[in-house]
């Protein structure tokens, strides 16, 4: 044994006969010796000493000194050697040993080993990592197990004795990063110890882990088991970046990050005219709820007093407080005890930055002629709700990369791009796994180097045969020189087959792609691609012309036996590098100091109306889908320190010009001008977040962008389009994941949202992954979603509980809905109840996954049932847990679907959202219904069911099966319907100005976004008198076809029932006042959001990710940019498209009631 070893025996001291197998400590009975010298030190290589003992404090500090007394006290059970197998313990072994031997690489070291219950002498190479040799160590001691520890190697690190600075005193020291080799391991070398224990804070992690496994859906170590180096690097960045958030959010109060502020839909000063009227018209005021301090804490509405104050258009919320207790008189509270809560609502109002008008939910209500509600709440017992939240865990892996940072060292080994002095080269080697192919046809390699879209430069090599696929070449030159090489270089490869004319020798018969790849010339962390590769191609028909993909993923294909195909990229034999991204604003200033790069020159002034006109007619171009001649880029080019400035939207231009790319000169310059750049448009931003925009600096840029212009309030509104932003990314961290989680940490209700977006996101992933190879490997995409749910959930510890709650409620209607398929509808309604009452606890009390401002309270058992459709859709009913609930809406109800897809009408109703917020900024309010969808997996989600509302089809069944087919041809009776609900004349007048200003919202809308198969069981109206539309399966002009004839016939629904109602049941003449008032205010509406058009492209451009079958290619967004008139360059053009638009509606008024008849009749 080596110097190292021997020096354990003073460290123990004299063998203590408690010692047994491998040093387990006895419980209170010895265990006798049945072998001559097989003592239980003989196990643990430390010889017995007949000798006086050296007391272990003359060596070790007093930490290290408690630390083993500590161990030596503790309760073990006794173990027997001879009760165990001696080839448990070395394979092979006939006799007990001294020493496990573990193997491995190097030299021997021999290390003592101390566990929470045991001690081993193992023998093991000194280059193996630690992660091996616990491994190891694990492996061998799986029989050796104690009841009160865990036997897992993942559950516990290594400790050692340091001495580090000038005391020379021995100190303990965790290591957390497990990559580095023994022979590494900074330790004391006196004493080769490792102790093995559960870190501080392991049984915290331990828990939190398990959590967020629920919440995922699958244990979170199946992630940890397949995550790379990139993956792994990533995680980290993204727990940093929680570690921010959390650390800047609020922590208690109104400013808690999970506090719910209702929302402000407007900026004004003072109440616009319109509003005034209504108001003062129909009495409106504001009703404030209050409770006494024991009724509150009961939450008891019985005793409640309603206060009611005058409307005034400069209330503030305190202003609001202070003159309902000035009113009250019952309370010698101060005003400052108290908040504003929206009654039946967990949503309150607390900013005076803001008039009460001015808030959302109270700007609604007075639109819609309803006296806001709302209850006086006492912040003391609110705020129990909301409190600091726990101190963030760092979980092992932070620590283990930040000790990996920590013991990194820079070998010299890295050099920068700009160091290179050569072009680029490379080579095609082999191929294979072709499949079958004929004797006479032969191969040859294509690659391009791509950005984005820009194709740089191309070569093919020769042509081999089919049958022998290996090329004998020398190195391929690209006419690119390596220091000109940008950051998002992809080089893009095709393995084409040609196969020859006999007739005519040389002419091609013909050429067909066997497969394709796209991969990033540098890595994640900016490294060059050198060296020899081999990549698994994609099969999948290439899109666009030519032979290349450009616009395809990146990466290999996961698709087992696919084509191979082996390159070698030219070797520097040294790790090339990009130069750090400030080193290009220095590039560029001392290239321009030394004439290298034109100094930009000020357009004259006469000339830059001309300028920007020209820019913005080619930029119109571009977003309309035509091609861009190269003058034109060229022109846009020139003047791009201009554009900079006066046309910023114009980058997506820029971005896409071959001169950008081919030099550092070119995009440094961009690059430096990216510092001053004026303010980019939403919809720009989320195009060049697509698969058009792969630089990062670019990407990073119109992620600041989004970050700085989009408030928590109008952030959640882009959730959706962002999430399928993030499949564009090359690599697994960017700024726009780091956003997701830094806004998701902020505010609660963004938080929630992404949480069931990105878990339904998982769940298609899954499910593909299910249907393909079925190996259980995560795709790249799938792990990523995975980290930054991981990483929201440990910034959101106090709220899994919550989110763990819904997800199980969620898996257990999934098992019922599948159970109760097999029974009609009447019994698996009452095995439903049934199912519901003995699980009662999980689906009570809880925050709705719809809304987490929407306390779903007790399970009303009586009101739920299975629905009669195919899918057998459960109909859920609560009553509404928030205070004052009876005012607004007593109850919750929620379609719960298993069979349908639920992502395009969450697409298109959160695009009517969008619409919605538009026309609030702009001052109309058209009362729409948007009501909450939400997938929660592959054909799996949840509905909201508007209350108190019918369809057209139930509200026209009044009269039998054939008065329910004639009244569809009878203009009137939706406006008996309405009329009949009123309670007067000024109400009936109400109702129908609901339902005009609804039908104008919902006619722009549909017409927009191309939404057809419009009938009369997917048109709906509540009894106040608002229209809104259901069931969104067909959208961008995809309707119905019978025999090749489309049946839908009109832009949008305009039926005469509906012109019958504006106006008011008298005759429907295309000039009358009703009429033309409800055609200007369409006109209106149409273009406010014409001034957003490009935001609405660039949204349905990205959300393409989703691979809706209705939303999969270019071709399908024609109809929305033929729809918002995008090539138009003026609103008066656009103002007359849509008054023909409308039209060409109201004169076809006949065929929508024509649809209606055939519809009702075979519904009968």
């Amino acid at each position: 044994m080596g110097p190292g070893w021997t020096a354990l025996i003073p460290l123990f001291g004299k063998p203590r006969r408690s010692f047994a197998l491998m040093s387990t400590l006895s419980s209170g009975r010895e265990v006798s010796r049945s072998r001559a010298g097989s003592s239980r030190c003989d196990f643990v290589g430390v010889e017995p000493r007949t000798g006086g003992s050296r007391r272990s404090s003359n060596i070790l500090n007093s930490p290290v000194q408690h630390l083993l007394k500590e161990w030596a006290e503790r309760p073990c059970p006794q173990m027997d050697i001879e009760a165990l197998p001696p080839h448990l313990l070395v394979p092979g072994s006939n006799s007990p040993v001294r020493i496990i031997d573990l193997g491995g690489p190097g030299h021997k070291q021999l290390v003592s080993i101390i566990l929470p219950w045991m001690h081993v002498a193992i023998s093991i190479g000194n280059e193996v990592t630690l992660e091996q040799m616990k491994a190891l160590i694990f492996g061998s001691i799986k029989r050796m197990a104690h009841p009160q520890y865990s036997i897992q190697a993942e559950d516990y690190i290594f400790r050692v004795v340091t001495i580090t600075g000038s005391s020379d005193l021995p100190e303990l020291t965790d290591l957390f990063f497990e990559e580095q080799m023994l022979c590494k391991v900074e330790m004391t070398p006196a004493y080769p110890v490792f102790f093995l224990y559960e870190p501080d804070g392991f049984r915290n992690e331990k828990d939190i882990a398990k959590a967020i496994g629920n919440a995922l859906g699958y244990p979170l170590i199946q992630l940890e088991s397949q995550i790379d180096e990139e993956h792994r690097d990533c995680r980290v960045k993204l727990f940093n970046e929680v570690e921010l958030a959390v650390g800047s959010r609020g922590l208690g109060g109104t400013e808690h990050y999970a506090f719910p502020e209702d929302d402000v839909t407007s900026e004004d000063t003072t109440c616009p005219q319109a509003l005034k009227s209504k108001i003062e018209s129909n009495s409106l005021a504001y009703h404030v709820y209050y409770r006494t301090q024991d009724a509150e804490k009961a939450n008891d509405d019985s005793k409640a007093k309603l206060v009611v104050i005058d409307f005034m258009a400069e209330y503030t919320p305190t202003t609001l407080i202070q003159k309902t207790l000035s009113k009250l008189k019952e309370t010698d509270e101060p005003a400052d005890a108290f908040i504003l809560q929206i009654a039946g609502q967990k949503c309150y109002l607390t900013s005076d930055e803001h008039l009460l008008l001015n808030f959302g939910t109270v700007r609604s209500n007075l639109e819609d002629y309803r006296s806001p509600q709302f209850v006086l709440r006492r912040k003391a017992i609110v705020f129990i709700e909301y409190p600091p939240a726990q101190k963030l865990h760092k979980p092992s892996y932070v620590k283990a990369a930040e000790a990996a940072a920590a013991a990194l060292t820079d070998d010299g080994g890295i050099i920068s791009l700009w160091d290179l002095d050569a072009n680029l080269a490379l080579r095609p080697i082999s191929c294979s796994k072709l499949g079958a192919f004929e004797v006479e046809t032969s191969i040859s390699a294509y690659f391009a180097v791509f950005v984005g879209q820009v194709m740089l430069f191309q070569c093919k090599s020769f042509k081999v045969p089919t049958h022998n696929p290996r090329w004998q070449s020398e190195f391929m030159e690209f006419e690119l020189y390596m220091k000109d090489l940008p950051p998002a270089a992809n080089l893009s490869i095709s393995l084409v087959e040609e196969k020859a004319n006999k007739k005519k020798p040389g002419i091609l018969l013909e050429e067909r792609v066997l497969g394709w790849v796209n991969v990033p010339l540098f890595d994640w962390k900016n490294e060059l691609l050198q060296g020899h590769h081999t990549f698994n191609l994609h099969t999948t028909p290439v899109k666009g012309p030519g032979v290349y993909n450009a616009e395809g993923q990146l990466g290999n294909s996961d698709a087992k036996g696919s084509p191979r195909l082996m390159i070698e990229l030219f070797n520097w034999q040294r790790r090339v590098r990009l130069p750090p991204f400030e080193i290009y604003s220095a590039f560029v200033e001392t290239q321009m100091k030394w004439g290298h790069i034109p100094v930009p020159k000020e357009v004259p002034k006469n000339e830059q109306a001309l300028v920007q006109s020209r820019v913005e007619n080619i930029l119109r171009k571009h977003m309309n889908s035509e091609d861009v001649s190269r003058e034109e880029e060229d022109y846009v080019w020139h003047y791009r320190h201009f554009i900079s400035v006066v046309v910023p939207d114009a980058l997506l231009l820029i971005c896409e010009c071959q001169e950008m790319w081919k030099s550092r000169e070119s995009y440094g310059e961009v690059y430096a001008l990216m510092n001053d750049w004026a303010q980019l448009s939403h919809g720009v931003s989320l195009l060049l977040l697509g698969k058009r925009g792969l630089d990062p600096t670019i990407r990073r840029y119109a992620v600041e962008h989004l970050d700085g212009t989009l408030s928590d309030q109008t952030f959640h509104l882009f959730i959706l389009p962002l999430v399928q932003a993030l499949k564009c990314e090359t690599f697994a961290c960017s700024a726009l994941a780091l956003l997701l989680v830094r806004k998701a940490l902020s505010d609660y209700r963004i938080g929630h949202k992404l949480f069931w977006i990105l878990r339904a996101e998982l769940a298609d992933l899954k499910h593909e992954m299910d249907l393909g190879k079925g190996d259980g490997q995560f795709s790249n995409q799938f792990k990523l979603l995975s980290l930054i749910l991981e990483a929201y959930l440990r910034g959101n510890e106090d709220h899994i509980r919550m989110i763990t709650r819904q997800v199980g409620m969620a898996d257990r209607l999934t098992q019922l809905s599948v159970m109760l398929k097999s029974f009609t509808k009447d019994v698996a309604t009452k095995k439903l109840r049934e199912e519901l009452k003995r699980n009662l606890s999980h689906f009570e009390h809880l925050d709705s996954p719809l809304d987490p401002s929407d306390e779903l309270g007790e399970l009303l058992i009586d009101r739920c049932k299975v629905l009669g459709s195919a899918k057998m859709p459960l109909r859920l009913a609560w009553r509404n847990a928030s205070p004052m609930a009876s005012t607004w809406q007593k109850n919750y109800e929620i379609l719960f679907k298993n069979g349908d897809d639920l992502r395009q009408d969450m697409l298109v109703l959160q695009v009517l959202e969008i619409m919605d917020a538009i026309w609030k900024r702009s001052g109309i309010d058209c009362c729409l219904s948007p009501y909450p969808v939400l997938p929660m997996g592959t054909k799996l989600g949840m509905i909201g069911v508007v209350q108190d509302c019918a369809t057209i089809f139930e509200i026209q069944s009044g009269g039998g099966k054939m008065g329910t087919a004639v009244k569809s041809l009878e203009t009137s009776f939706i406006n008996r319907h309405v009329r009949d609900h009123a309670t007067a004349t000024k109400d009936y007048l109400m109702r129908v100005d609901r339902f005009l200003v609804s039908c104008v919202g919902y006619s722009v809308a549909t017409y927009i976004m191309g939404i057809k198969d419009r009938h009369n069981d997917n048109i709906m109206m509540t009894n106040s008198g608002k229209l809104f539309h259901i069931d969104f399966g067909h959208i961008l002009g995809h309707g119905k076809t019978k025999l090749g004839i489309q049946r839908d016939r009109v832009p949008f629904v305009l039926t005469e029932h509906f012109l019958c109602v504006i106006s008011k049941g008298g005759s429907v003449q295309k000039d009358s006042h009703d009429v033309v008032k409800f055609r200007q205010l369409c006109v209106k509406a149409y273009l406010y959001l014409w001034d957003f058009r490009s935001l609405f492209v660039s949204l349905f451009s990205v959300m393409q990710g989703m691979q809706l079958p209705e939303l999969s290619t270019k071709a399908d967004l024609e109809y929305l940019k033929k729809a918002l008139q995008v090539d138009v360059m003026t609103r008066s053009d656009a103002e007359q498209h849509f008054i023909d638009v409308f039209t060409d509606a109201f004169n076809g008024s006949w065929s929508t009631k024509t649809n209606w008849f055939f519809h009702t009749v075979k519904h009968l």
